[in-house]
């Protein structure tokens, strides 16, 4: 057990009464019952509704459209509070507790951008950004939590942004391998060259198969593009 120093005995000693302690600790409590209040709050957040808050900083403050780019970008959804599967970090309320200051009205609204398991697992990893509507389509990021995304998370889902970005992958890896087949394999006798009737019709065969086992993934494990599905409630 550590030793109390004698400044320490003394300051015990002059701290006061048991009233004092349960002063003190009625404070906390209050600060504890303010932080779960806030924590609900975003938590059973439903509906979209502006804020009106003084002193923001103009750096934080982001439109739609490009919260709507990252989302593609990095296949996230941008969904209400409420539908958030988690716990919020304590730096993240004390971050709303300072805009409640100075906000006209209490915080409401709240917005979570983060990936799609993160609205259904309570477990889940990922990296959330939390969001207060300002309106006029503008976002305040309050915070984020978690690590920072990976650059690959982006190359990865390149091809899951539309539909070009898909076709566009489809048609590259037909490229790829059809200009890495043995040009014997192409045409035995070898007579055109390394660009022949064969080749060509070795890359639409290639692209032909592609696209049809990428048709029957993307109905059965996909579903929608994340242009269309950043910010839908529904997951297929």
């Amino acid at each position: 057990m550590q030793r109390r120093s004698h400044l320490e005995e003394e300051l015990r000693s002059l701290r006061g009464s048991a009233a004092f302690l349960d002063a003190v600790r009625g404070i906390l409590e209050e600060e504890q019952k303010t932080d779960d209040v806030l924590r609900a709050m975003v938590l059973s957040s439903t509906k979209e509704r502006s804020n009106r808050i003084s002193g923001l900083d103009l750096d934080r403050v982001f439109p739609t459209d490009a919260i709507k780019r990252v989302a593609t970008k990095y296949r996230l959804r941008f969904l209400d509070g409420g539908m958030f599967k988690g716990e919020l970090p304590m730096q993240a309320i004390h971050e709303l507790r300072q805009l409640e200051k100075r906000a006209s009205a209490p915080l409401a609204g709240f917005k979570i951008l983060a990936p799609a398991h993160r609205f259904k697992l309570c477990d889940a990893e990922g990296d959330p950004l939390l969001f207060l509507p300002l309106g006029n389509g503008l976002y305040y990021l309050v915070h984020q939590w978690g690590g920072d995304l990976a650059w690959h998370r982006a190359l990865l889902n390149w091809p899951l942004r539309s539909a070009f970005h898909l076709a566009a992958t489809v048609l590259l890896v037909a490229i790829v391998i059809a200009a890495a087949v043995p040009g014997e394999w192409v045409d035995p006798p070898v007579t055109a060259g390394y660009l022949n009737a064969g080749r060509f019709l070795t890359l639409f065969w290639t692209a032909m198969v592609l696209a049809g086992f990428t048709a029957f993934g993307w109905m059965a494990f996909f579903g929608k593009f994340s242009s269309e599905a950043w910010n839908s409630r529904h997951f297929n």
